[in-house]
C-alpha cells in the first residue's frame, strides 16, 4: 500500500512537471551501457503475471481515485493473453469503472534491451509533450497522439527496461506516467 501511493504521489508530481513543460530532461543516453538480457520460463512469467494483475487490482483504485470493477485481461504476448513463448515483452490491458464511464489501459513491459528506439527517435515520430526523470534514473516520456486518440507515457530505465501505457485522450497523462513508471511492473525480479 505504501508503495501505491508512493507511485500516486509520484504521479501528482508529475502532474505539475508534466503540464505545460515541453522538456525537463534532454539529455538520456538511450540504450543504457551493459544491459543484462533477460530470459524467463514460461512458468516464471505466469507468476510474474498473476503479480503483475494482482498489483493491478490494487494499484488501479488509488491512482484512478475511486475505481471499481478492475479487470485485468491476462497478462501475455503481442495482446494474446498467456501467450508466453520466448517472450520478451508482456503486455495487459485493463478495463475499470471511473468517473462513471468504462475505461481502458493498455501496459506493455519489455525486457532489458527490447526496446530499441530512443526517446529521441520516438519523440521525432509522435511529438512528445515531455520528458522528465522518473527520480529512480529512468525518463518518461508522454505524448497526446490525437491520430490515434490516445494518451502514451513511457518510462525509459537504467536497466534497459522500458514499460509503456497508453488510454484514450480523455485519461490524464500522470496517471499512466504513474503506471509506466511503477516497478511493480518489471522483467528483473
Amino acid at each position: 500500500m505504501h508503495k501505491v501511493m508512493a507511485a500516486a504521489l509520484t504521479g501528482a508530481a508529475l502532474l505539475s512537471g508534466l503540464a505545460g513543460t515541453a522538456s525537463a530532461q534532454t539529455d538520456f543516453p538511450w540504450p543504457p551501457k551493459d544491459v543484462t538480457p533477460v530470459h524467463k520460463t514460461k512458468a516464471e512469467l505466469r507468476k510474474q503475471a498473476d503479480e503483475f494483475s494482482a498489483h493491478q487490482h490494487r494499484s488501479y483504485p488509488e491512482i484512478f481515485p475511486g475505481a471499481s470493477n478492475v479487470d485485468p485481461s491476462p497478462w501475455g504476448g503481442g495482446e494474446a493473453g498467456d501467450v508466453y513463448e520466448d517472450m520478451q515483452y508482456m503486455d495487459s490491458r485493463v478495463h475499470f469503472t471511473y468517473q462513471g464511464k468504462l475505461v481502458m489501459t493498455y501496459t506493455k513491459v519489455n525486457a532489458p534491451g527490447e526496446f530499441r528506439t530512443t526517446p529521441e527517435q520516438l519523440c521525432e515520430r509522435v511529438p512528445c509533450d515531455a520528458k522528465v526523470s522518473d527520480n529512480k534514473g529512468g525518463l518518461i516520456v508522454t505524448a497526446v497522439h490525437e491520430s490515434y486518440g490516445v494518451n502514451v507515457a513511457w518510462n525509459f530505465r537504467p536497466n534497459g527496461e522500458v514499460v509503456w501505457t497508453q488510454a484514450s485522450l480523455e485519461e490524464d497523462l500522470a496517471q499512466l506516467a504513474t503506471i509506466a513508471s511503477d516497478r511493480a511492473y518489471t522483467f528483473t525480479r
